[in-house]
């Protein structure tokens, strides 16, 4: 991602409907203790994710983009490293949880970054990963955001079992609004439009209308306090290091 792009995620990331749904669904999942003390954000960008976490975790993160970096410390954050994910700056072993939020879709090698995001977390520390999902969803907002693949959820289980991590747990995510964001795409993209097609999905609505997509995320994030869901735009999973956290019994 360059500067235009961390600049329009600035302005619209504590308020419009996908942030926010993104955000309700990860506390959705995380809330029954996967978290720790220590945690990390690996490509956190403007710090989206972590601004519901800082008051209740130490929270790290990291991103390449030096701009990203004075986004997240004018709105609050401390520990935070501008560096590159191919040379991870910190200790193995050194935190309770790592975040991986639309991150290994960038990669070239997915698995060998998951088995270096696996080496920071303690044993029986968690490793969690949000990608897109269906390559058949292909469209410009990934090439915008710089996408190398979508993701099935059979795909995602595989590419973890060989990174070395147990699986806990994999469930789609975005899926009330499937068909609609569905057929946007397929149309808008896929079946020709090309120069017509938004750079990318975060275009300006009415407020009437974020607030009614984000009351869509909101039931969303309830389901997901019970059930896996088996359709979605994206999956997220937990996935756990081997090994018996320090203090378990």
């Amino acid at each position: 991602m360059n500067d235009q792009e961390f600049r329009l995620l600035d302005q619209i990331e504590a308020d419009h409907w996908w942030f926010v749904g993104k955000r309700l669904i990860l506390r959705a999942v995380l809330e029954a203790g996967v978290r720790g003390d220590r945690l990390l954000d690996l490509g956190c960008g403007t710090g989206g994710v972590l601004r519901d976490w800082m008051d209740e975790s130490q929270c790290f993160g990291i991103d390449r983009n030096r701009l990203a970096l004075e986004i997240c410390a004018r709105n609050g954050f401390k520990r935070l490293v501008c560096g590159n994910l191919t040379a991870l700056p910190f200790r193995n072993e050194s935190f309770d949880a790592v975040l991986l939020m639309d991150v290994i879709e960038h990669l070239e090698d997915d698995v060998a970054f998951l088995r270096t995001a696996s080496e920071l977390c303690a044993p029986g520390g968690r490793v969690v990963v949000a990608v897109p999902a269906y390559q058949m969803l292909w469209s410009q907002h990934d090439v915008t955001f710089e996408h190398q693949r979508r993701y099935s959820a059979k795909q995602l289980e595989t590419v973890l079992h060989q990174s070395g991590l147990e699986l806990e747990r994999l469930t789609y995510t975005n899926t009330l609004l499937f068909p609609i964001a569905a057929v946007w795409r397929l149309v808008s993209y896929r079946l020709g439009l090309g120069r017509l097609a938004p750079k990318h999905d975060f275009w300006p609505i009415p407020r009437w209308l974020n607030r009614l997509l984000t009351g869509f995320y909101l039931l969303e994030a309830r389901l997901l306090e019970r059930f896996d869901l088996p359709f979605g735009l994206s999956i997220l999973c937990v996935a756990r290091r081997p090994g018996r956290a320090s203090g378990g019994g």
